[in-house]
């Protein structure tokens, strides 16, 4: 089966026939959270409108679903669960292969069931295939089961899959190019058989997924995604429980950068009259009637742990009932200013306030980070698809404009992961070209051969260095050429769109490319790792063990210091006012770890087992 989203964009001239650029869907990394195991009790709800990559372990037992903002195409609220072909390290399950095979799973916590009404029990949830992702086909399918603790799964719902065209018209009977505020299918089913009425009922979505053939093995990379979100499950209910009190962000708020996603700090100084625009809110309510509530928003300064104002407020508003609607606020003086620091992270909190309670208020606050480290970017750092071309030689150009003339050292890229690795493993170069009226000019610069580096998981930004730094003082291409046909499976964001930029060669001629999104690829100005500072050259600060396994231990500060980590594109992961940090539960890889002791601001890299 094959399992490529898009292929091949118009051959021309002697173009071979089999050179072609191909986009293939991806899966992302999730941190580990410590396992909860207790009995709730009703109501059972869920929305996943929380800032984490895995499942609320309080209510949920396994990990291998991803809880995203950018795999679903207007969801009930901000975050869904997303599920697909590989598991929450970023690899395909031993059991992958090109016919149907069981893949993610998402089990409740056991639930109390005991002292329900039988007659007026009800789960819900809204469900939607492919979405931003790959379309499950019709052999893939949504699963929904039920047990009654004995350890017998009895399915309750079953979908096949789809592609999101056809979930338009034939489910949600929507017409084409018809723009609507909520683009997920709703399910109701009564739980009505006394022998689920017991303390340790759970249940459990899992999916059908298969992979591409072995006749293109790079190809195989993830597949058949379905998105559900708001899972509800409680009694007193009745089949014509469809409405809900709620009043929901609809996604995170877009930070104030316009032209880029990350700018380097050392260049946000002269870019400020330029990027810094308006905040975009995103708002639904889903009750039957207008609904009253308030805006506000803060920007925190997360490596100082500070908040630059008070909540701004856009003020109180009436929202039509079961509709989206989208604001646009812009401050009135630029918030952010740049100081001496060699890097920046701030955070961007939105919140609706209502003045009655609401069934589920967790989707009322969104965040948004925005990073400045040593890199321009046009992506959003995750990965809806891999991109790739078919072509021995290929090259692929993107093109960058700076705001100030630096060095460009390097490439950071994030590259995907096949089925088997080494399939998406080939040899390549990094590349700058001078920019000839648009499209890639000279080659100025090119490495020796290079090699993908894959990490553990997704999203992993690995970088590339030139032999020397290369002077830029106005656009300047960026990219690789390949040393066979088979691709390199580069990220490929599918929410932010710079795909004028983009141009690959094939046989001698610059073509643009054929997809829209934004290639996961970013030019590193001024030097390399500019945001992973060695511990030596600033204080006498030191950590231990590093490589650490569970805990990371810091040295020469006070015992109320504040530590915090972070992932290599800014997430922050860990807030610590000790000596002792617990990174047990983080992936395999590599980290950052912020220290501040006093006036004094230390940060360090370490490796997690």
């Amino acid at each position: 089966m094959n399992r490529i989203i898009a292929i091949a964009a118009l051959v021309l001239g002697a173009m071979p026939l089999m050179a072609q650029e191909s986009l293939t869907p991806v899966h992302q990394q999730s941190i580990r959270m410590q396992a909860v195991s207790s009995t709730l009790q009703l109501p059972f709800i869920d929305d996943f409108s929380y800032d984490q990559a895995e499942p609320n372990q309080q209510l949920w037992t396994d990990r291998g679903v991803w809880i995203n903002n950018t795999f679903s195409i207007n969801p009930y609220s901000v975050g869904v669960a997303t599920f697909d072909a590989i598991d929450s390290d970023g690899r395909h399950y031993p059991q992958a292969s090109s016919l149907p095979y069981m893949a993610d799973c998402l089990t409740s916590q056991p639930i109390d069931l005991s002292e329900a009404d039988s007659t007026s029990t009800y789960l819900s949830f809204y469900y939607q295939p492919q979405g931003n992702g790959n379309a499950p086909e019709g052999c893939d399918s949504l699963v929904l089961q039920i047990t009654s603790g004995d350890g017998v799964w009895t399915n309750l719902w079953a979908m096949a899959g789809t592609d999101f065209a056809n979930f338009r018209s034939n489910t949600l009977h929507l017409q084409p190019n018809r723009p609507d505020t909520l683009e997920f299918a709703f399910v109701m089913l009564p739980i009505r058989q006394s022998e689920y009425f017991t303390d340790k009922f759970q249940f459990r979505f899992f999916n059908y997924a298969s992979l591409a053939g072995s006749f293109n093995p790079s190809a195989a990379i993830n597949c058949d995604h379905w998105n559900i979100d708001f899972v509800y499950l409680n009694d007193g209910r009745s089949a014509a429980d469809t409405v809900f009190y709620d009043i929901a962000l609809v996604e995170p708020a877009a930070t104030i950068l316009k032209n880029y996603t990350s700018i380097p700090w050392s260049h946000y100084e002269s870019a400020i009259n330029t990027e810094n625009t308006r905040l975009n809110i995103h708002i639904r309510n889903h009750w039957q009637r207008t609904m009253k509530s308030e805006v506000r928003i803060r920007i925190k300064d997360v490596d100082r742990d500070v908040y630059l104002n008070d909540s701004v407020t856009m003020g109180t508003a009436n929202y039509d009932a079961q509709l989206n609607t989208k604001l646009v606020f812009a401050y009135d003086d630029n918030p952010i200013m740049h100081d001496n620091r060699e890097n920046a992270t701030y955070l961007f909190e939105c919140e609706l306030l209502t003045d009655r309670d609401e069934l589920i208020s967790s989707n009322n606050r969104s965040y948004t980070y925005q990073h400045f480290g040593n890199y321009y970017a046009y992506d959003d750092g995750t990965a809806e698809n891999a991109y790739g071309v078919d072509a021995s030689s290929a090259q692929v150009a993107y093109l960058y404009t700076p705001y100030k003339a630096d060095n460009l050292c390097g490439l950071s890229i994030c590259f995907l992961p096949s089925n088997p690795v080494e399939s998406a493993a080939d040899a390549f170069s990094i590349c700058a070209w001078e920019n000839s009226n648009g499209k890639p000019g000279r080659l100025i610069a090119s490495t020796d051969v290079l090699r993908p580096d894959f990490g553990e998981g997704q999203n992993q930004f690995m970088e590339f260095e030139f032999s020397e730094p290369i002077a830029i003082d106005k656009s300047v291409f960026v990219g690789w050429q390949q040393a066979s046909k088979l691709r390199l499976n580069v990220g490929w964001d599918v929410n932010r769109f710079s795909q004028s930029k983009i141009f690959y060669n094939t046989s001698g001629e610059w073509l643009p490319t054929s997809f829209s999104g934004s290639l996961m690829v970013r030019p590193i100005f001024g030097s390399m790792s500019t945001d992973i500072t060695d511990a030596e050259s600033v204080t006498n600060i030191s950590i231990y063990p590093n490589p650490a396994t569970d805990v990371l231990n810091i040295v020469g500060v006070d015992n109320d210091c504040r530590v915090t980590v972070y992932s290599p594109t800014g997430k922050l992961l860990i807030c610590a006012n000790n000596t002792t940090v617990d990174v047990s539960h983080l992936q395999s890889g590599i980290y950052i770890v912020r220290i501040e002791n006093g006036a004094q601001l230390s940060q360090l890299k370490f490796i997690k087992q």
